[in-house]
């Protein structure tokens, strides 16, 4: 069999080449057992409809070794998958890719199963009813709401330590509002773990979506000053900052060889901590089995790190057809002692201000750090417009650098989405405070869409990355 190519096998994304052995490096399996469901509701006037989308199980088994001798522009991840979570799926991925099997302490049966098939608990469409039930009733107004949660219960068994059991449930609500057929307003709210936030929060944020639509349109300036309120700081930095700091030996971050420059505001200082309770994203293994931790970004404006490809890199993947990669997870903003630095900074700008309540579709271009950000949600100072949805494009780290104030902890907000990446669809999240930006120049609003993943169902069609 060949790990890297064949329709019946999950071909692993890491390219021909000789097979690593134990002694390469680090390495580990991966035996998996993935869930997800997922349910949708509409309500028009007094009719409320719910209905079942998914229920969707996948047992797989992957390996994965970190070869040292690989070259500068050799990814070092040799990667090979099975369908199944049992001995017989461990035995072959591991001759696979030519490493010792990994001793499971499991004698029972000939293909003893390693993993026990994931519950999802509360069920989307429980979840979905509720939400309607609960958002203002308005019979000019449709609802939308859609919600899924996913559960994946993993053995990790590497190959130079102890195995470890680990469960991952990630929950996620979209409400859309539509007036005539046309989305007026949008809310999301995801979590991670079993505890789910207080559905009160999400009435709330799409009560005050509502509000802002119902403002007066208008387009930017030019020339403008975000303040990025309401977590979208999240959205911006995860783009600026975490896409940035993303380097892999045939793509190296363009701020390799910084470290401990100042690269950035004096004021960001920002981790990526996929210990964050309940954070999108949150997660305690990579996927070579090493116990995920804190790393330091920025440190008062200082590069302190890099999510690199070593051994101990945040290795991350949407499942086993995917080659993991060093991804991030949460990024943490640490916010100002008071609101004084911001207050100065807001009366003290060179633009007009805009209030930025929710970021859309952004990228990073590798090549030359050039950022795109689509504005989606945005109010004029006063508060008395409503900014027709636009663009900014700009390099990130000029964005970095031109920061120039960073709010309170009163100002701090979660942000959630799926990232989409080489290492597929994966969620990430952000706590951060509000985040004044220097002056940007706008641009026309126009549809983005993000690039098509390589890796596609046994369907034949790609699998697009959902927004939140």
């Amino acid at each position: 069999m060949n790990p890297w190519a064949g329709d019946r096998d999950l071909a692993g994304a890491g390219g021909p080449g000789a097979a690593p052995t134990a002694g390469d490096g680090p390495g580990c399996v991966t035996v998996r057992s993935h869930r997800r469901a997922a349910a949708a509701g509409t309500r028009s006037g007094t009719e409320v409809r719910i209905r079942r989308l998914t229920d969707h199980a996948e047992r797989t088994t992957a390996a994965v070794v970190f070869d040292h001798a690989a070259g500068p522009d050799v990814s070092p991840i040799r990667h090979a998958a099975v369908d199944g979570c049992g001995t017989h799926a461990l035995r072959a991925v591991s001759r696979l890719v030519d490493v010792e099997r990994p001793d499971t302490g499991c004698t029972a049966g000939p293909d003893a199963e390693l993993v026990e098939p994931p519950h999802v608990g509360r069920e989307p469409a429980l979840l979905v009813e509720e939400i309607v039930r609960r958002l203002s009733q308005d019979d000019d107004l449709k609802l939308v709401v859609e919600a899924h949660v996913a559960v994946e219960n993993r053995l990790l068994l590497p190959t130079d330590g102890p195995s470890a059991h680990e469960t991952l449930r990630t929950s996620a609500v979209v409400v859309d509002v539509l007036r005539a057929g046309r989305r007026v307003a949008e809310a999301d709210a995801a979590w991670s773990g079993d505890l789910a936030p207080a559905l009160d929060g999400l009435r709330e944020r799409v009560e005050q979506a509502l509000a802002r639509a119902g403002a007066p349109p208008r387009t930017p300036a030019p020339r403008v000053q975000l303040l990025l309120v309401d977590g979208s700081a999240g959205a911006f930095l995860h783009e600026v900052c975490g896409h940035l700091l993303e380097s892999t030996r045939h793509r190296p971050s363009l701020l390799a060889g910084h470290l401990a420059r100042q690269v950035a505001y004096e004021r960001l200082t920002i981790d990526d901590n996929p210990w964050h309770a309940g954070g999108f994203g949150a997660h305690r293994h990579t996927m070579l089995g090493t116990p995920t931790r804190r790393r330091p970004l920025l440190a008062a404006g200082r590069l302190a790190g890099l999510l690199e490809d070593g051994p101990d890199g945040p290795w991350r993947a949407e499942d086993a057809r995917h080659t993991p990669q060093p991804r991030m997870s949460h990024l943490e903003l640490a916010p100002a002692g008071s609101p004084a630095a911001l207050d100065r900074a807001l009366g003290d700008t060179d633009a007009p201000v805009v209030h930025v309540h929710r970021l859309g579709f952004g990228s990073l271009d590798h090549r030359d750090g050039t950022v795109v950000l689509e504005v989606k949600d945005a109010l004029s100072d006063d508060g008395s417009a409503r900014l027709e949805p636009f663009l900014v494009t700009a390099q990130a780290r000029h964005l970095l650098q031109d920061a120039r104030a960073v709010g309170c902890a009163e100002t701090l907000h979660t942000w959630s989405a799926y990232c989409l990446a080489g290492s597929g669809s994966l969620p990430v999240g952000a706590t951060t405070p509000t985040l004044l930006t220097g002056p940007v120049q706008t641009l026309p609003h126009r549809q983005l869409t993000p690039p098509r993943p390589a890796v596609r169902h046994r369907t034949g069609q790609p699998k697009q990355g959902r927004p939140v």
